[in-house]
């Protein structure tokens, strides 16, 4: 196991209304049976002190589970489409997670992962998510 910054850059757009922000964690990288593990607390307040693991299943293909105060498994694969029952203090949502693209480079301890998706429930859009996560060993 090897401890790793990630800095995260992120866009949302819901709406009319768009943000961006940056973020860095600490965490650690992993690989377990072929496939890399990236594990961290969340760095946003907001998230209180949740859980993240992204599993990187292949370059265009990745699953993020969260548990804690907001919990849910995202499924983000490249050019398709996946349920999820996202759990927050306020409720349950089912959402579904639309990939646009998916770009996971990690051929060592460092690299980076491209996600640009949508997020839609009841049929609609309700954001539209890019995110870019730079991982560096420390």
């Amino acid at each position: 196991m090897r401890r790793v910054e990630i800095e995260f850059v992120s866009e949302q757009q819901y709406c009319d209304d768009r943000e961006s922000s940056k973020l860095k964690a600490s965490g650690a990288l992993q690989e377990i049976d072929g496939v890399k593990v990236i594990s961290y607390t969340e760095p946003d307040e907001e998230m209180g002190k949740s859980e993240t693991v992204i599993e990187i299943i292949n370059n265009n293909f990745i699953k993020m589970t969260r548990k804690g105060l907001y919990e849910t498994v995202f499924l983000i694969e490249e050019g398709k489409t996946h349920s999820c029952l996202y759990k927050t203090p306020f409720g349950e949502m089912n959402m579904n997670i639309v990939a646009k693209r998916v770009n996971a480079q990690i051929p060592d301890c460092s690299g980076k992962i491209l996600l640009c998706y949508n997020i839609e429930s009841n049929g609609e859009i309700i954001g539209e998510n890019n995110l870019l996560m730079k991982i560096n060993e420390i």
